[in-house]
């Protein structure tokens, strides 16, 4: 036994003098950078470089450094011709990508990244509603490093069930994944602020098109259980209402003929009236309030359906789902009866609480 746990111990520090130490004095920290579409079929990318002044750990400037190349690789090396200090990839948490090199495909881009066996799969992807290294530009952040702070903004919303996941791992799978399309959040930049505008939605690796706030948050819905975040409607007195999400459930069911599978969405959400503008609620009013929701969410459910089949592309991944209850299953098949496939979605709303004023 003795003799065991000495031999694990030794193990242990032979595996960590294996590990290539990195001094941080020796090295350039980028926590975020940005990738813009270039002249000439080339990319710029921008970095930005946090400078922590000593004795005041709440102060940090930011120098940003940009360079245009055909590829991140060679354009990185470029940057360390002008540094004391080379670039280390590894430590980044964003990537932010301008809406026109999206328009054209990411897979090149975002090759680098998913080589690099020292690059987290965990950070984070957002499009960015112009140039990206606009938002680099911009004053956002004073007292907290701009890569932190936009991962911080990404992961917070993400966690409060507002913004589909979708890191570097998420997009890569949906990207190469059979019968499913990657989505990501869109950023951009008023008064100095940046905010989360919407969603992007891919066909295969190029932006196709994007979802304002609301339908963000249905199709969150449409995804996946999920918790948190708030719902309104407007009732027939001209007044809204809000509820907020104490849980959903979502299940996909699939029938198959011999023509095209009919593919069923049976949503269920648990809900909490938080803002009533005065309404009284009635056990009837609550009743009509649950059908409000229902009819909602039947509708904007629905609308972005039939969007997401127009458009030719599926990030609910459906055909994933189809693909998993079909032996022998077909992309190109499942391509070609996509647009006029039967899809129906039946949402069922229970109000189970209304605070501590009834």
């Amino acid at each position: 036994m003795n003799r065991s746990f000495f031999f694990l111990v030794l193990i242990g520090f032979l595996l960590t003098g294996c590990v290539k130490q990195q001094t941080l004095e020796k090295i350039t920290i980028s926590f975020v950078c940005a990738l813009d579409e270039a002249p000439n079929d080339q990319v710029e990318l921008t970095i930005v470089a946090p400078k922590f002044q000593a004795g005041k750990s709440s102060s940090v400037s930011n120098n940003l450094y940009a360079k245009v190349g055909h590829t991140t690789r060679n354009i990185t090396e470029l940057m360390d011709m002008q540094l004391s200090r080379p670039i280390k990839p590894g430590n980044l948490l964003v990537i932010l990508i301008g809406k026109e090199l999206a328009a054209n495909g990411l897979e090149d881009e975002l090759d680098v990244f998913l080589r690099d066996a020292v690059s987290s799969r965990r950070m984070y992807l957002a499009i960015v509603d112009g140039k990206a290294k606009e938002i680099l530009k911009a004053n956002f952040s004073l007292n907290e490093e701009k890569g932190m702070s936009l991962f911080n903004l990404l992961d917070t919303n993400v966690r409060n069930g507002l913004v589909p996941r979708q890191n570097l791992h998420d997009f890569e799978y949906s990207y190469l994944g059979k019968g499913m399309d990657p989505s990501l959040p869109i950023l951009n930049l008023q008064s100095n602020q940046v905010m989360i505008a919407g969603l992007a939605l891919f066909k295969d690796d190029k932006y196709a098109m994007s979802l304002n706030e609301k339908q963000m948050r249905v199709m969150k819905l449409l995804l996946g259980e999920t918790k948190y975040g708030n719902l309104e409607a407007k009732l027939e007195n001209g007044t809204y209402i809000a509820v907020k999400n104490l849980g959903s459930k979502v299940k996909y069911r699939v029938e198959k003929d011999s023509k095209s599978p009919r593919v069923m969405i049976n949503l269920h959400l648990n809900g909490e009236i938080i803002d009533a503008k005065g309404n009284d609620l009635t056990k009837e009013e609550q009743e009509r309030i649950k059908a409000l929701f229902e009819k909602d969410l039947t509708t904007s459910g629905m609308e972005l359906i039939q969007l997401f089949k127009k458009e030719g592309i599926d990030p609910l991944g459906l055909g994933d789902f189809v693909r998993s209850k079909t032996r022998n299953w077909n992309e190109e098949e499942w391509k070609q009866a996509y647009p006029t496939m039967n899809i129906s979605l039946l949402v069922k709303v229970n109000i189970t609480e209304m605070g501590i004023r009834k």
